[in-house]
């Protein structure tokens, strides 16, 4: 009796043991999702590997393609910066805060209003650590920072690598001034003028470093990126990670400067396809590559006339700044293995504005019900799937052009178009004295929202 007791207590104690052990490790399953979106800066629809790209390569972001979707049809809410970036955090056009066209400046006083609601303050208030590196361009003042828009963590550049500073942006106490300058030179007035180009490093409100050394911009950016990652490995996070590059002017670190037949384009772009490697590598080392979505896109099309220090926009008509699909329509990836499906191309139509909509679908997060939000939950399609999307509209730059289903129509200075970009998406060939109805029909609904109502 003694024996059966003493063989039954030990029994019980073993699975006991092992059911601690099956009960604390963390099942990736059924963790929460992490988020992180790699946002560049004019990178083209042709401007990857995988998109046709030729004189450089792209393998981490090539395979991130073959492990996931890759859109063919995934536009930008503005084709310049500013908007873009808004649209993208918000799911809003800018125009519903009252944003008119063009880009914030260091001198500019305002910037996205904190009435705003970002994926970060959604994901925060849902438990999740925030953190945002790279560059912001949504307002540089402490009111309109990341800081104040529920990132917990900021490390980057308020606005464009081609601008300059603000004199009156404050100074972290162990800034670091490169190039021989001071702290008499930051201060000193008429920057724009002496001090184009150089722009200042910021972490969470204070500059730590004018002017930065854009070639290790990169660099700096990805240890930066993967510390956050690291630092939170046992946490859900969202990660916005916006490269600076390849807007002009381009700056390669050593590793790449000089590598790559399309000369220093090409370096930069093969840089920020080193450092998507980090970032998935740091992913997978880490075992939160199955729980992680990664998503890779761009805030706009080329910049075509900086030639040939800009990319190209592949088949694509036209290029930043444009209303034609060259200028808003970007290449992007969505990668997240066991969930995201390997090897799928996608051709539904989806933008930087389903963003906000879809993270919330797959935190199971409530959408405001206090504001208009124009992008749709498109969880589905990463998921590889094929459906329709109920999509009402969509707008492009300038808001002088409208999307419908396949159908487009472009009024210019110079002409109106029509266009069916379900077999012409180099929009080449204008259908508008062919379908005249179709044109009206077009025309009509740009009238009923444009513009978008603010405020709302």
């Amino acid at each position: 009796m003694y024996l059966k007791t003493k063989i039954i207590a030990v029994f019980a104690l073993i699975m006991l043991l092992v059911g601690c052990k099956s009960v604390s490790k963390k099942d990736p399953a059924k963790k929460a999702t992490n988020f992180v979106i790699i946002y560049t800066d004019d990178l083209g629809y042709g401007d990857l590997g995988c998109y046709g790209a030729k004189g450089y390569e792209t393998p981490h972001l090539d395979t991130m393609a073959n492990q996931g979707v890759k859109f063919t049809d995934f536009s930008v809410s503005s084709s310049i910066c500013t908007p873009s970036r808004a649209g993208l955090l918000t799911g809003r056009y800018a125009e519903r805060w009252g944003y008119e066209d063009g880009v914030y400046w260091p001198h500019s006083k305002d910037g996205m209003p904190a009435s705003e609601i970002t994926i970060a303050e959604m994901l925060k208030e849902a438990g999740y650590e925030t953190g945002m590196v790279g560059k912001w361009h949504l307002g540089h003042l402490p009111e309109f920072s990341p800081m104040a828009q529920g990132f917990n963590m900021y490390y980057g550049i308020p606005y464009s690598n081609d601008m300059w500073h603000d004199p009156e942006a404050p100074l972290g106490d162990n800034v670091v001034f490169n190039e021989g300058l001071t702290v008499g030179d930051y201060k000193a007035a008429n920057p724009k003028k002496k001090f184009r180009n150089k722009v200042p490093l910021v972490e969470g409100s204070n500059v730590i470093e004018w002017p930065v050394n854009q070639s290790l911009l990169t660099n700096k950016y990805t240890n930066k990126a993967k510390q956050f990652i690291i630092e939170n490995k046992e946490k859900p996070f969202f990660l916005y990670m916006a490269h600076s590059m390849p807007h002009i002017p381009l700056y390669a670190s050593n590793t790449f400067a000089g590598t790559t037949e399309r000369g220093l384009f090409g370096d930069v772009i093969e840089e920020i396809d080193w450092s998507v490697g980090e970032i998935l590598n740091t992913l997978k080392t880490l075992g939160l590559d199955k729980n992680t979505l990664v998503i890779f896109a761009s805030d706009n099309g080329p910049w075509i006339s900086k030639q040939p220090n800009a990319g190209t926009a592949g088949p694509l008509r036209d290029g930043k700044f444009s209303p034609y699909e060259g200028g808003s329509r970007v290449p992007c990836i969505a990668w997240q293995p066991g969930v995201v499906p390997s090897g799928i191309t996608s051709n539904v139509q989806t933008s930087t504005l389903d963003l906000f909509p879809t993270i919330a679908a797959l935190t199971k997060t409530n959408v405001p019900e206090d504001r208009v939000i124009d992008g749709v939950d498109i969880s589905t399609v990463i998921k590889g799937g094929f459906q329709d999307i109920e999509r009402d509209y969509f707008l492009y730059r300038g808001h002088n052009a409208i999307r419908v289903g396949d159908w487009k129509y472009v009024k210019t200075k110079k002409s109106e178009e029509l266009f069916n970009l379900s077999n012409d998406k180099e929009e080449s060939k204008n259908l508008i004295n062919n379908y005249p109805e179709k044109a009206q029909e077009l025309i009509k609904k740009l009238k009923a929202v444009k513009p978008v109502k603010m405020n709302n």
